[in-house]
């Protein structure tokens, strides 16, 4: 049987470029809400609902169910953890038990925001290097089995592959080397892969920034972005949206920094996280109980008012 979820929504928000004040003309308006799914869709054996996208329809909007909402703010999935900050001009629904969830934001909140926000800082700027190096030097070929030595079909499988790479020091040389060939050649495939798929694939405004700087500037603003984030969540337990520096954060979107001087920047990284870490005030990790109960606590009033 099917059902939407946006009949159980219990809170949905404006997030993105036009929560953070980061927007331009060519910026969407980004959606994210929470549903409880009912009773007979998660008692179900059948039924498995986690999250719905709207794929490439516009406006750009996922409905989480509340069960995986919960468990990724537990891991303080920078994306989800900043929608419980959101000022009540960017809701564009809240019910009572949605409420709940703002006024318990707390219980998320620990010092493992440290290492959350940095991973994926971390994961922009190996964007913006991998990117660049595609940019100014794109490989020239694709790879072929017959340059690495391998004959046309593999002679070793997939799961195979794994475990001998694993005891490459237990195999007759002839046939470490056989699989040091195939591991060389399935990374630069999968490289080769990955490569097509950026050119393919690339936002025509961000190709623009792109070939206009030398480097995805807006990986570079979502970098200094998710600085800001982490730094008021470790000192403050709060994130006040638009962003204060979000001036300086369209500046580096339009190119502030050469390419050099961002990775100069992005050196501080750590030095930076790990005084604001020492500074917090939060606990070590997130009280899972804590989380667990007010879990428990929304979803039996659910059942009382439905």
């Amino acid at each position: 049987m099917n059902w939407n979820p946006e009949k159980y929504l219990i809170f949905e928000t404006l997030t993105g470029s036009r929560l953070y004040g980061t927007f331009t003309e060519h910026s969407d308006y980004d959606y994210r809400g929470i549903c409880i799914p009912p009773a007979w869709v998660t008692s179900s054996l059948f039924q498995n609902f986690e999250q719905k996208d709207s794929g490439f329809e516009e406006p750009d909007r996922v409905i989480y169910s509340m069960s995986k909402f919960f468990k990724l703010c537990a891991d303080a999935n920078p994306n989800i953890i900043e929608l419980l900050f959101t000022p009540e001009n960017c809701w564009r629904y809240i019910s009572t038990a949605g409420r709940w969830i703002i006024q318990n934001r707390d219980v998320f909140l620990s010092k493992k925001i440290r290492y959350t926000f940095s991973g994926y800082a971390y994961s922009q700027l190996n964007d913006i290097k991998r990117h660049r190096q595609w940019f100014i030097n794109p490989p020239k070929e694709k790879p072929s089995r017959e340059s690495y030595g391998l004959t046309s079909a593999p002679l070793i499988s997939g799961d195979g592959l794994e475990t001998l790479a694993n005891r490459l020091d237990l195999l007759k040389p002839e046939a470490a080397e056989e699989v040091r060939r195939e591991l060389s050649y399935r990374d630069a495939k999968r490289q080769w892969d990955n490569y097509l798929s950026w050119k393919n694939n690339r936002n025509p405004h961000r190709m623009a920034l792109e070939e206009k700087y030398g480097y995805d500037t807006k990986h570079a603003m979502h970098f200094f972005r998710l600085l800001e984030e982490g730094r008021q969540l470790l000192l403050n337990g709060n994130i006040i949206f638009p962003l204060e520096n979000r001036e300086a954060l369209v500046e580096i979107l339009n190119g502030k920094y050469e390419y050099e001087e961002l990775i100069s920047h992005a050196e501080q990284l750590d030095i930076l996280f790990n005084s604001w870490y020492e500074r917090s005030a939060l606990i070590h990790s997130p009280c899972r109980d804590d989380i667990d109960r007010v879990y428990q606590e929304i979803i039996s009033y659910n059942q009382i008012e439905e």
